[in-house]
């Protein structure tokens, strides 16, 4: 499910007032029972719940946003809204940054892999400063649904080829790794693990050959992100993964690689 498809005007709010966390979680609770998925689910419930998730550690995300969340038995499909705040809160989120943007998902509890890809795909839209501004500028309910639908993926990049691809992120700045991980939950129909791995060169120090020259740093963290990305999809995750940590150009701590697959067969993670 994509946000588009569970997002609704009917639970978008763009100018509360909210002093406390409390308040704020009170009036998430308010909005989402209005949806039809929660007919049997009292508000209290989902109070609840909301302040459960948040006494595991604050649901900002940084850059002014925070999405709430919470999983509830007997729900049948996923209630996503957003709230914009009148006046910034401090939500405690780790950049210090108060928070003015609130998304919310309330799914099924048996669900958690579409629960996470929902969180994740919020997560990422509202990373996007210009996307985040336009939703922040939006008059209507209405604007924020059609901000969400209109965004699409642009063609490929790598052309005239068929299938899926097989993609590597090197990863050597451990403070991007979680941001260019959430990338990839938040790709639909992705299989994707994580390597942990030691660079060329803390082998190449304990070889006599090439002892006494070699002095270059080891590198402490170092990850590997091994996926299989649909074709179509390619262009959307590098796109992503360059709003989360700048113009991979720029960089000398992550590498990214995309080569054909001929043969896949059986699959991870179900």
């Amino acid at each position: 499910m994509t946000i588009a498809e569970a997002l609704s005007a009917d639970r978008i709010n763009l100018r509360f007032e909210a002093d406390s966390d409390e308040e704020l979680l009170r009036g998430i609770a308010a909005l989402a029972i209005t949806s039809p998925l929660l007919a049997n689910i009292s508000e209290t419930n989902v109070i609840n719940s909301l302040r459960a998730r948040e006494s595991l550690g604050s649901t900002a995300c940084g850059h002014g946003v925070a999405i709430p969340h919470c999983r509830l038995s007997g729900m049948q499909g996923f209630v996503t809204g957003l709230i914009l705040l009148k006046d910034p809160l401090d939500f405690r989120a780790g950049d210090g940054e108060k928070v003015r943007t609130v998304a919310f998902v309330i799914g099924p509890e048996d669900k958690p892999r579409e629960h996470l890809r929902l969180l994740s795909s919020l997560a990422q839209t509202l990373r996007n400063t210009e996307l985040r501004e336009r939703i922040e500028r939006a008059s209507t309910p209405e604007e924020v649904v059609s901000i969400f639908t209109s965004q699409d993926v642009s063609s490929p990049v790598i052309p005239n080829a068929v299938g899926s691809r097989l993609l590597h992120v090197f990863i050597q700045e451990e403070s991007i790794f979680d941001d260019v991980l959430q990338v990839f939950a938040a790709t639909e129909n992705c299989s994707a693990m994580v390597l942990i791995a030691d660079e060329s060169t803390r082998y190449l120090m304990d070889i006599p050959f090439f002892a006494g020259f070699w002095n270059t740093d080891v590198q402490s963290f170092n990850r590997v992100i091994v996926a299989i990305i649909r074709e179509e999809l390619i262009n959307a995750v590098i796109r992503n993964i360059e709003f989360a940590c700048g113009p991979l150009d720029d960089r000398s701590d992550i590498m990214l690689t995309v080569t054909d697959l001929f043969v896949v067969k059986g699959s991870l993670g179900g």
